[in-house]
């Protein structure tokens, strides 16, 4: 048996025994934690620190613009200038979502489910016109055979997987891929035990404080009491002093009944920690700065800190997300050498002090046109003179730029002229061209008297 059949057949044997760390497939029972807690997709999105970290980072990527380009050598044109257009799916995915549903669609897709499936419709050219996000439950993965290609099973309107579609009408684009298996693996499912031990957290105190499980203070009475006589004490309390408008109100008690407060106990504390810690957790399994999450962070954050964190989120956790996207995508043109790509300088953007600075070098050194600098600031272009790269004056080639060589020629020559040197052997020199003299000469490279009033030219001729 070959190396690589040998590879397909041990990829064959570990998907099936599922030996890997499986994620959410469809059909599966959910996980149940040592809390007791169901882990699933349905579940776990519930959990606030999950929603806000999944919803953060959807929105922030839906909200990027996104446009197709073609590879001409080192260059990148816009897909428009070689098509006329831009393919119309990228800005209206289909009729029933827009880009950015489509969008929040798929990154939602990969963090719940650590997979997103994108469904493709083609016209009679075969072209892609509309495109789907469908949800992960409704596809499966399967590989006939080992050695054969990866098919899809969407379920259908009957609950089953009939409809069979190939790898060009179902993009696949998984979050985490272990080797051997079909599926992605996303946060949740990586991290089970841990999403499990925050909901158990979060339903802990959800019954703290909705039942009253410790109770504020108790009254402590001499003697015996009926129960009765308990309960009707422990109601007139509550209704004496239980509500936000009868906070701080006086209290009596007779008989040498006396109140004493209840504070919170270590065990209590504890809670609370571990649901700040919990959410710091579940926020380094997205790679979501917690500070984005209106979460209070450990002393103050200065303004460098706080942009290196920002940094920090868009090149570790949104642009291999991007990129994911981007790749998948790109498949869906016609063109070979076209891609789609995201654009990240509205993430990046400055102040318009740091911004305006940064043009200013990019357009002193040459690598910036104005038109670049009009385009990163949504201005319009200025045309053709807009995109002329200019360089700073020493760095100019006289054979490439003759005009500025001339000049430069030009006032060398002058220069030595004017400290004595013989017109005609600095023109030489220098490689002007035998240019005439108007016949005025200047006197202040000429001693009194020197000039010959009928030939005043003579002391400037020069062939």
């Amino acid at each position: 048996m070959s190396l690589s059949k040998r590879i397909k057949a041990a990829e064959q044997k570990r998907t099936n025994n599922s030996q890997w760390v499986e994620p959410l497939i469809p059909g599966r029972p959910a996980y149940m934690a040592p809390s007791g807690i169901d882990v699933n997709a349905d579940s776990a999105i519930r959990m606030s620190t999950v929603y806000a970290c999944v919803r953060l980072l959807g929105d922030t990527i839906s909200s990027l613009p996104l446009a197709a380009y073609v590879r001409r050598g080192r260059n990148r044109i816009s897909y428009a200038s070689v098509y006329g257009s831009q393919p119309a799916w990228i800005n209206k995915p289909n009729p029933e979502a827009s880009r950015l549903e489509f969008y929040e669609q798929i990154i939602a897709s990969l963090n719940i489910h650590g997979n997103a499936f994108i469904l493709t419709v083609r016209d009679d050219m075969d072209e892609v016109q509309e495109v789907y996000c469908v949800h992960p439950d409704d596809v499966r993965i399967e590989r006939p055979r080992p050695g054969e290609p990866i098919i899809y099973k969407m379920r259908d309107e009957e609950g089953t997987y009939s409809r069979i579609l190939t790898s060009r009408e179902m993009k696949h684009i998984p979050l985490f891929r272990l080797p051997g298996s079909l599926y992605g693996l996303g946060p949740i499912a990586a991290a089970r035990l841990t999403i499990g031990a925050a909901m158990a957290a979060d339903t802990y105190a959800a019954a703290y404080f909705g039942n009253a499980a410790n109770p504020g203070g108790v009254i402590e009475v001499p003697g015996e009491l009926t129960e009765e006589q308990a309960s009707d004490i422990g109601r007139d309390w509550n209704v004496t002093h239980t509500g936000p408008y009868r906070a701080g109100k006086i209290g009596i008690l007779s008989g040498g009944a006396q109140f004493r407060p209840l504070t919170l106990n270590a065990q209590d504390a504890q809670l609370l920690e571990a649901r700040r810690f919990n959410v710091e957790d579940i926020a380094r399994l997205f790679r979501v700065p917690i500070s984005l999450l209106g979460h209070p962070v450990a002393g103050a954050m200065s303004f460098a800190s706080v942009e290196a964190q920002n940094l920090s989120f868009v090149q570790h956790s949104l642009r291999p997300l991007l990129e994911r996207i981007e790749q998948s995508m790109s498949e869906l043109l016609p063109e070979p050498d076209g891609f789609i790509k995201f654009n990240l300088d509205a993430l990046l953007r400055g102040t318009t002090l740091e911004r305006f600075d940064a043009y200013t070098k990019g357009l002193r050194e040459g690598f910036l046109s104005l038109n670049d600098v009009r385009a990163v600031e949504d201005l319009a272009p200025l045309g053709t003179p807009g995109d002329q790269f200019r360089v700073p004056l020493q760095n100019i080639d006289a054979a490439d730029a003759p005009d500025v060589g001339l000049k430069l020629r030009a006032e060398i020559a002058a220069s030595l002229i004017q400290v004595g040197f013989d017109p005609k052997a600095v023109t030489e020199a220098v490689g002007l061209p035998p240019m005439k003299h108007t016949g005025v000469p200047s006197t202040q490279l000429q001693q009194v008297g020197t000039i010959d009033p009928a030939d005043p030219a003579s002391v400037y001729e020069v062939e």
